[in-house]
Order: structure tokens, then sequence, then C-alpha cells
């Protein structure tokens, strides 16, 4: 499979990018969630998006791999700061419009990239997310700290909880530390339908530790103020033909956060996978795949 790394000038700063398979086919733009890198989304799924016919890029966002890393008390930013981040890497690889892939705070991401600017994007398609809500980070931040929660949505799951809770009681203080720390959180954020992969999952946490610049500032994006009650209003509003896939046994959004994308959104479809987490799992990389095509193939111009 044809691969390009690509560093590129973003609103104003410097992000890493690689794309994969040929640029004449139709765009997909993947955007990870906080604090995570490009290396996120596993090349055997790009692989499987590239067959199908797409031209696939992922880039690391500000504060992770080998993008611009901030101290954030000094240069603070926004949900909307990210969106402008994912738009200028389409404008670097010359992409009028693209559909959105985007997991986690990506799925958030794309959102208000989709509000902002539906002229740039083809279809939206929002992975193990939440909608934009005025609530979003405070509350969440709430539960996992084990205070009151007083959000609108379900909170995250007991084990999620439990488990940083505890690696916030012992931050890690060296290598071996941080990816031991890396490893319990994915485990707790995986689905119980599958086997969690160990040795793939271990090597990839080992490759993005050692790529990033500063691995520390990814948690940054904890930082991030929830969007606006324009931008959360502006949702139920949006024209963008959306799909929402959700996993059954997501501890971090659980269900119900999947169902009200579909129920805010205009028109969007809800894919609801049995027993898949907070993730993407090897055993369902052929279901979402096929589900992304399908979505994406009914508007496959560039």
């Amino acid at each position: 499979m044809d691969m390009t790394e690509r560093r590129v000038k973003s609103n104003g700063i410097e992000l890493w990018t690689e794309s994969f398979g040929d640029p004449g086919a139709p765009p997909i733009l993947l955007v990870m969630g906080a604090s995570a890198q490009a290396h996120g989304w596993p090349e055997a799924f790009i692989d499987l998006l590239v067959a199908g016919g797409r031209y696939v890029i992922r880039y690391d966002h500000r504060d992770t791999g080998q993008s611009t890393c901030f101290d954030f008390q000094k240069n603070p930013y926004t949900l909307d700061d990210l969106a402008a981040d994912a738009l200028g890497v389409l404008d670097a690889y010359g992409i009028a419009r693209a559909h959105l892939v985007g997991a986690s705070l990506g799925g958030m991401i794309c959102q208000l990239l989709s509000i902002l600017h539906p002229e740039r994007v083809l279809t939206l398609t929002s992975m193990v997310s939440t909608p934009l809500r005025t609530d979003s980070n405070e509350t969440f931040l709430q539960a996992l700290l084990g205070q009151p929660y007083t959000g609108t949505l379900p909170p995250p799951a007991p084990r999620a909880v439990e488990m940083y809770r505890a690696v916030a009681a012992s931050p890690p203080s060296n290598r071996q530390e941080a990816i031991e720390v890396q490893m319990t959180i994915l485990r707790a954020l995986a689905g119980r339908a599958a086997p969690f992969d160990e040795q793939e999952i271990r090597s990839r946490v080992e490759r993005m530790f050692d790529r990033a610049r500063d691995y520390s500032a990814s948690m940054n994006h904890g930082l991030v103020p929830s969007p606006t009650r324009e931008q959360a209003e502006a949702l139920k509003r949006l024209r963008v033909p959306s799909l929402v896939i959700h996993g059954e046994d997501d501890p971090i959004f659980p269900p119900g956060h999947g169902v009200a994308q579909a129920e805010i959104i205009p028109g969007a479809k809800l894919l609801m996978i049995e027993g898949m987490g907070h993730e993407i799992p090897r055993q369902q990389y052929g279901t979402l795949v096929q589900a992304i095509l399908s979505h994406t193939g009914s508007i496959a111009t560039r």
C-alpha cells in the first residue's frame, strides 16, 4: 500500500500527517480522539478502507505525536482550534471536500467542522463519541474523579471511573510506567465481546510513546473547554449525511450517547455494535469499514 508522511502548516502550527492510497480516489480524513496520535487508527483498518477505493489521511493532533506541542496555560486553545487544524490538513492536501471519520473527541471535532464548514464535508461518520453539548468536558471529569454527576447523558461506567481514579492517584514517572498506564487504560476501555490483543496493542503504545515530541502534552486535551450553546444547538440543524457508530459496551460514552447523536443530527443513521467498547477492535474492522464504505459510497466525489 502506498503511504506518504508529510508535515503541513495548519492553523499557524505544524501537524504531522500521513496519506494512504490513490490521491484521485474519494478522500477520507481520519480524526482521532483526545490525547491520541494518528497511529490510534490501525494500519490494517486503513488498508481495508484503501482496498475499498478510498484515499485516506490521518494526522497527529496538536500536542500529540510529531505535531506542535503547547504550554496550555500560556497558549490555551478550544475545540474550534482543533476543528481548524483538521480543516488546515484538507487545505494542505488541496482537498475541497472530504468524508470525515472521527473517533471519540475526533467525532466531536468532525461534528463541529461539519457545522462550521458544511461546504467542505461530503459525509460525517462519528464513532464512539457524544453529541456536541455544553457540559461534555466538565461532567465527564466530574464523573471520572468520583464527584457527583450532573450530566444529562449516561455517566461513564464504573470500570472506567475506577481505572481513571487509580491512574490519577499514581501518575507515571518513566517510559515503562507510562506504557503500563496506557495499557491499563486501553484494557478498561475495551469491550468484553472480544479478547484484548495484548501484543499488538502494546506494540502500538510503545511506538506512540517513542515517537512523541512531548508525551505529557497530550494531557492538554482534557483542558479543552466544552462546545458553546450555539454550537450544540447548531447540531440540530446539520444537513451533512451522517452515520453514528457506537459500541454497546462503551464504558466512556455508554450507548445513550450514540443514540443521542443519531436523534439530534437530522437524518443520521445509527449502527450499534454488540460487545464493542471505546475502541476500534480488530474483530470489528470488517463491520466498521463496510459501514463507512457504504456511507461514503453514496457521495464519492472529490
